[in-house]
């Protein structure tokens, strides 16, 4: 079968989209997966991710490059590589920089895919994670399909995982945020929060999904690949952990104890002064947590294999 590529330009939600795309065969025993990649600053690394998506064994993909505001060559890096892989359709969707939740949220609805699988510009997947993820989490019947993972680049070790249960969410975010999920799941939350610019916006839609009764399965392969490199927006997160915690439990009030609730929304509205006996018992909570998470990250670190 022959195929081509175009490119045109038309409104999407307020953006540019610029899609180049070639035609792929539908079926019902591969439904469509939207593989959505946010940009901001990241041109450099684009390739690596998108190349990574382009080389899935999934038959029946789409990849959406949203290109968040940045200063850099995302763009062109983006018509290159649509150019380069005319077997794969890949959209490019451009907008004023709003965030990485915003980004995400345009690249879904965008498209009407039935599954998606969001992937940062600077990380990558392995060949088979579409394909491993969507069969297990159609053989369990989920809503989430988490795998483990892999770092790369200034470090080389296992991403151990777990799977999700009520208590683990609620005290940390214990899968990856490349996690393949329904798009329903995905209309019935609402998006991602948009009042987690700063980070942890992947934590929050998992517990959105808890919230409504989604189901996850735990897949234990080493599907997804994440770069450290540098200064990170999740290292940036966890300096500003307290009051980002605080949004979390306000955003997620039925599944937090109700004097929990009222504590963090105090936090929140102090700002830059709370009292000092509402940082103390923030503080007593986020160290709770922050136990709980060294036990599971203990649990995962089990999991790892020793060196020979």
């Amino acid at each position: 079968m022959g195929t081509s590529a175009r490119c045109c330009r038309a409104p999407i939600s307020g953006a540019v989209s610029e899609p180049a795309r070639t035609a792929l065969p539908e079926s019902p025993e591969s439904p469509e997966v939207a593989v959505v990649v946010p940009c901001y600053r990241y041109a450099h690394y684009l390739p690596d991710a998108v190349r990574s998506a382009a080389a899935q064994t999934w038959p029946n993909l789409r990849i959406v490059i949203v290109d968040d505001g940045s200063p850099d060559e995302t763009a062109a890096v983006a018509f290159r590589l649509a150019a380069d892989l005319p077997h794969r359709r890949i959209d490019l969707l451009r907008q004023p920089n709003q965030g990485l939740a915003a980004a995400r949220n345009a690249g879904i609805r965008a498209t009407s895919s039935p599954f998606v699988l969001p992937l940062d510009a600077d990380d990558a997947l392995a060949p088979d994670a579409v394909e491993k993820l969507v069969r297990a989490l159609a053989a369990a019947h989920a809503d989430v399909a988490t795998p483990l993972g892999r770092t790369f680049g200034n470090e080389d070790r296992r991403l151990v995982t777990l799977p999700a249960t009520r208590r683990r969410l609620r005290a940390g975010n214990c899968l990856v945020y490349s996690s393949l999920f329904r798009r329903g799941l995905f209309d019935r939350i609402g998006g991602y929060a948009l009042n987690l610019r700063a980070g942890y916006e992947d934590w929050d839609f998992w517990l959105g999904a808890l919230e409504r009764g989604a189901r996850f399965v735990h897949v234990p392969e080493e599907l997804f690949r994440y770069r450290r490199h540098g200064t990170t927006m999740l290292t940036g997160a966890d300096r500003q952990a307290m009051a980002l915690r605080a949004t979390i439990v306000t955003n997620h009030p039925s599944l937090y104890p109700r004097w929990r609730v009222r504590l963090a929304g105090r936090l929140l509205r102090a700002a830059d002064r709370p009292p000092s006996w509402v940082r103390a018992g923030m503080l007593a909570t986020f160290l709770l947590d922050r136990r709980l998470e060294l036990f599971w990250r203990q649990l995962r670190r089990r999991g790892e294999p020793r060196p020979a």
